[in-house]
């Protein structure tokens, strides 16, 4: 299968009218439901299953699942938006790639269903509502660094305590991004507690806490 093959036609995806076809199958019915016509005509599931009309393979298996736990979150957005979004991520003077290709390899490096659901709202919130790509890319690969566990330990932290948690409890999310570097408290005399470090959530940090948890940010925010 053509890289550039691949690339075109999820590019092709992302910027069609069909992804209101998209539908959230079980595991079972996914090869069923390319074989009815439901799926291969979206550009990028067509084009892994190619004349077959199946799944011959584990692998494009588990990548046809992810892709459509992908698709699923934005396939009620319209066409204008998502094209306007993708254009506008193109004409980035500091982004070399193409939008497809980039995409597929995000989607590629997910563990799994979950993360590419996950990687799909950063998508619709950071590009297709807010236009900003840059930091869309940099949450995904936070995102990639991190186990599904890791990441649900984190999303599960009660709101004040994500906003500053002990030094101790940073471990994964500081090496991950998702935290910055310790601080030292100060006591009411502005003196310095040196046993007291805490840390903050990084930019990073806070919209994949806030995305994923469906927790409204306005948009002066960050």
């Amino acid at each position: 299968m053509d890289d550039n093959d691949l690339s075109t036609s999820m590019q092709q995806t992302i910027e069609g009218d069909n992804l209101g076809f998209v539908c959230d199958i079980g595991e079972i019915l996914i090869d069923v439901a390319f074989k009815d016509g439901v799926l291969k005509d979206i550009p990028i599931l067509g084009t892994i299953v190619g004349v077959s009309k199946c799944i011959k393979n584990v692998y494009d298996m588990h990548f046809a699942k992810k892709l459509i736990a992908f698709l699923v979150p934005i396939k009620d957005v319209s066409q204008e938006q998502r094209v306007a979004a993708i254009k506008k991520w193109e004409k980035d003077e500091n982004y070399r790639g193409k939008v497809g290709e980039t995409l597929l390899g995000m989607i590629e490096r997910c563990d799994d269903t979950m993360k590419a659901g996950w990687l799909s709202m950063l998508f619709y919130e950071l590009v297709l509502k807010r236009n900003n790509s840059r930091l869309f890319m940099r949450a995904e690969k936070t995102l990639s660094s991190l186990s599904v566990m890791d990441v649900q330990a984190f999303l599960n932290m009660p709101k004040e305590q994500f906003c500053k948690i002990k030094e101790e409890e940073t471990e994964p999310f500081i090496g991950g991004g998702l935290y910055q570097n310790p601080k030292i408290s100060e006591v009411k005399d502005s003196t310095l507690n040196l046993s007291d470090k805490y840390c903050e959530p990084t930019v990073i940090g806070f919209w994949i806490y806030n995305v994923l948890n469906n927790i409204p940010v306005s948009i002066d925010e960050k």
